[in-house]
């Protein structure tokens, strides 16, 4: 009997644990696909509005962001074309969840940085990429929304290919 309550157990919690999963690739293709829909027609990203003020800024005011629209938009289509082009991939997996830190089982931060956990105003990582998010004074206008924890913002950094890439002085990767 304890064997049966026991595979019972299992079995729900691989069942809960699929469909967090599937809530994850969900959301994601939900976004990938409203940016595709405006990247394709245009009007798209004015139509779903509200939907990409919540996800760039977690809210869905999204009159108060307009401004951000021609940046956004813009960037939208870059990233498409890089795409496209092989010159940009996602690393995250449709599955992963939401992550609004790396892995400190992967980094740490470097004995040499001297701001404790922030990345004050450093902003080389987003600097680099040009990221339209990114403000004058090297704070993120999207920090941990939508966009941050599911997609490679929050879970940066991952490899030492990108703490090389982005010149990042505040990470480096954990001895193993």
């Amino acid at each position: 009997m304890q064997y049966l309550v026991k595979a019972q157990t299992s079995y729900q919690s691989t069942l809960g644990q699929q469909l967090k999963k599937l809530e994850w690739a969900g959301a994601r293709l939900l976004f990938i696909g409203g940016t595709a829909f405006g990247v394709i027609t245009g009007v798209g990203f004015y139509l779903l509005a509200p939907a990409f003020s919540y996800w760039f800024f977690g809210s869905l005011k999204f009159w108060k962001y307009a401004h951000m629209g021609p940046r956004l938009i813009g960037y939208a289509y870059v990233l498409a074309f890089r795409y496209l082009k092989g010159a940009f991939a996602p690393y995250v997996s449709l599955t992963a969840p939401p992550s609004s830190k790396p892995d400190l089982s992967l980094v740490q931060i470097n004995p040499a940085w001297q701001n404790g956990e922030s990345c004050d105003n450093c902003g080389k990582c987003c600097q680099r990429i040009s990221c339209p998010l990114l403000m004058a004074n090297g704070q993120c206008m999207g920090y941990d929304t939508f966009y941050w924890r599911y997609f490679n913002c929050g879970r940066y950094p991952t490899t030492q290919r990108e703490i090389d890439h982005y010149e990042c002085p505040k990470w480096t990767m954990r001895v193993r």
